[in-house]
């Protein structure tokens, strides 16, 4: 097979004649390809270079999350040993006075919460007045206390809440819809999306395991998952967010009336 020329004309200012370059079409090739490569290049290293720097941030702000949520679990084991020592000590004088245990029945079931009223878990948080079918969300997937509000202030952004709750507590959807995603998320770990109107939409991260798969129809209160300690997390607790065109706004706005 014969091999084939490109020939580039040169045409200078003035009366000189045209100058022409005689080269192989491969050869043509290469040096567009290079050209090519010298300009994408460093774009692709430019998306490259801020998306990295997202996930550092993303994962700086994790960090500091799991660091508070580390925290408070420890102060509660210390308060919840507190409290057990406390009950013993109270039955041991009890029985030394002479009196019927029964008596304090009342006084332990009034301080079964150990926590301050503003944290303790909200007892209406999944108590719903709206049907089944209800496409907004009008409350929390489980009841537990907040340990990480939402946040929009640049530096300390957190898109939803996170509510500190045993592991394999019960996550119920907040309203009906489908789901959109049912897997593994490098930052939420095992996550559930829900599709729950065209502007709304509702999602569940750090389960233990998931009960729903994409597709699925959703009904507000059906169970949707286990909650639970996976991805970027270092205790347990569940990660929920209501989203809204895309955009992440404060759940708190749509169950204030359970306060």
């Amino acid at each position: 097979m014969a091999r084939q020329y490109m020939t580039i004309m040169i045409l200078p200012d003035g009366h000189a004649d045209p100058k022409r370059l005689r080269l192989p079409v491969w050869l043509y090739r290469a040096a567009l390809a290079f050209l090519a490569l010298v300009v994408i290049a460093p774009i692709l290293y430019i998306v490259i270079y801020f998306d990295v720097l997202s996930r550092a941030a993303d994962a700086h702000r994790l960090s500091a999350e799991n660091d508070t949520l580390r925290h408070y679990q420890a102060k509660i084991e210390v308060l919840q040993q507190s409290l057990l020592e406390s009950r013993k000590l109270v039955s041991n004088i009890a029985s030394m006075a002479g009196l019927d245990s029964n008596m304090l029945a009342g006084l332990y079931a009034q301080s079964d919460s150990i926590l301050p009223p503003q944290t303790r878990p909200r007892p209406q948080g999944l108590t719903r007045t709206s049907p089944p079918t209800s496409t907004i969300p009008d409350a929390l997937p489980v009841t537990g206390w907040i340990s990480q509000e939402f946040s929009d202030v640049p530096g300390k952004r957190h898109d939803g809440l996170d509510l500190v709750v045993p592991e394999g507590t019960t996550v119920r959807s907040t309203a009906f819809g489908a789901v959109s995603f049912a897997g593994t998320d490098p930052t939420y770990g095992q996550m559930v999306v829900v599709h729950n109107n065209d502007s709304i939409e509702t999602v569940y991260g750090h389960n233990n395991q998931l009960m729903v798969q994409v597709g699925d129809t959703i009904f507000a209160g059906q169970q949707i998952a286990l909650s639970g300690n996976t991805g970027k997390s270092s205790a347990p607790h569940l990660h929920y967010e209501i989203r809204i065109h895309g955009t992440p706004v404060n759940p708190i706005t749509f169950v204030v009336h359970d306060h």
